[in-house]
C-alpha cells in the first residue's frame, strides 16, 4: 500500500480535509511540517520555513522518513508529501539537496496526488502560516511544477464544502 498525498499552498483546506478523512475511517498522517514548526517555535529555534529553510527541511526529511516506514494496511493520506520541501527550498532560492532529488517517491506515494488550490475566501495566516497570499501563489506554482516533474498525476480538489471534497476523493479512489 502507498500513501496518497494531499498538498497545496498554505491555508487551502488540507488539514480540514485530512481530519475529515480520519473521521471517516481512513488512515491519515498529519502534517510533519506544522509539527516541526511548532516544536521549533517552542524552542525559540530559527529552523522554520521563513528563517532557516534548509535546516527546517532537514528536520522534515528525517521525521518523514520515519513515518514512511510505518506500515499501512489500507488507503492512507498524508498532509503534504516529502516533495513539498523541494518547492519550499526553491521559493527561498536555496539549493535542493540530493536526498530530495534522488528520493524514490513512487516507492512510498501513490502516483495520484490530490491538490488543494488557493482559495482566497478561506485563506488565513496564523502563527505557523506566515506567508502572504502572493507568496502562497508562488508556492502553489512551484508545488505543481515539482509534482509534475516527479511524474505524479495531479487531481485538483474542487473549491467546495468539506463533505463534497471528501466525496471527490472517495470517488477518485475507485
Amino acid at each position: 500500500m502507498k500513501r496518497y498525498i494531499i498538498t497545496g499552498a498554505p491555508s487551502t483546506g488540507k488539514t480540514t480535509l485530512i481530519n475529515s478523512l480520519q473521521e471517516n475511517g481512513h488512515t491519515v498522517f498529519e502534517e510533519v511540517s506544522r509539527r516541526i514548526i511548532i516544536s521549533e517555535q517552542q524552542k525559540n529555534s530559527n529552523k522554520t520555513p521563513w528563517e532557516d529553510v534548509s535546516g527546517f527541511t532537514k528536520l522534515v526529511y528525517q521525521q518523514t522518513i520515519k513515518e514512511l516506514h510505518t506500515p499501512i494496511l489500507q488507503h492512507a493520506f498524508v498532509d503534504r508529501g516529502l516533495a513539498d520541501n523541494i518547492a519550499y527550498l526553491q521559493l527561498k532560492k536555496q539549493p535542493v539537496s540530493d536526498e530530495f532529488l534522488d528520493f524514490d517517491y513512487q516507492k512510498f506515494y501513490h502516483k495520484t496526488i490530490f491538490f488543494c488550490p488557493l482559495w482566497k475566501e478561506i485563506y488565513i495566516k496564523d502563527e505557523q502560516r506566515l506567508q502572504s497570499f502572493e507568496e502562497a501563489k508562488q508556492l502553489q506554482n512551484l508545488l505543481l511544477n515539482t509534482y509534475q516533474n516527479l511524474g505524479f498525476r495531479i487531481l485538483e480538489i474542487p473549491k467546495t464544502t468539506v463533505h463534497k471534497r471528501l466525496h471527490f476523493i472517495n470517488t477518485s479512489l475507485k
